[in-house]
């Protein structure tokens, strides 16, 4: 059968008591992230934003003159929302883009990446912020969000989720896999 992405989400990701109490899931994918809110064990609400993780990815790229593939490994392996005191210390070297070998990498401090992923991050928060309290279900799901999605992997998101969105927040994961 077909059913649609945040219901689905949310059934795979959410525990019993989440669903019975009213949650949140947000799914962050990499071109839409997707909320489903869940009350007395019912789905009750979707809604769908088209910002998701390849933006992010497009945002470094962008930023910082590099290939969209060395750009979504930056952000993987390197990526955070969060500042950290060390990140204008910590260098990260960035390939130009093009083909030529004889180009020398660029050497970004950690700071310049973390300022275009926080800001694209906080963006897609507060619109789920807002698409949450104009749905009128923002009491039903009391101070509980789940993300979820590949989007969601990346370091600090949860404390940051939780700055803006003013919840509780987990990392979901599929249960009863």
């Amino acid at each position: 059968r077909m059913i649609a992405t945040p219901y689905a989400s949310g059934l795979a990701a959410l525990v019993d008591d989440e669903l019975e109490m009213g949650a949140a899931c947000i799914d962050m994918g990499g071109g839409t992230t997707t909320i489903s809110v869940f009350s007395e064990g019912k789905f009750v609400y979707a809604d769908a934003i088209p910002v998701g993780g390849s933006h992010v990815t497009m945002d470094l790229a962008k930023g910082l003159s590099a290939a969209r593939d060395d750009a979504e490994r930056l952000k993987v392996m390197h990526g955070s929302c969060l500042p950290d005191l060390a990140d204008e210390r910590d260098v990260i070297s960035v390939q130009p883009i093009g083909n030529d070998t004889a180009d020398v990498a660029m050497q970004v401090p950690r700071g310049v990446m973390t300022r275009i992923i926080r800001a694209r991050v906080e963006e897609t928060l507060e619109l789920l912020r807002d698409r949450l309290s104009k749905s009128g279900y923002g009491g039903a799901i009391g101070k509980r969000v789940v993300l979820t999605g590949g989007a969601s992997q990346l370091a600090g998101l949860p404390e940051a989720a939780r700055r803006i969105l003013g919840r509780n927040v987990r990392i979901g994961r599929p249960l009863g896999i």
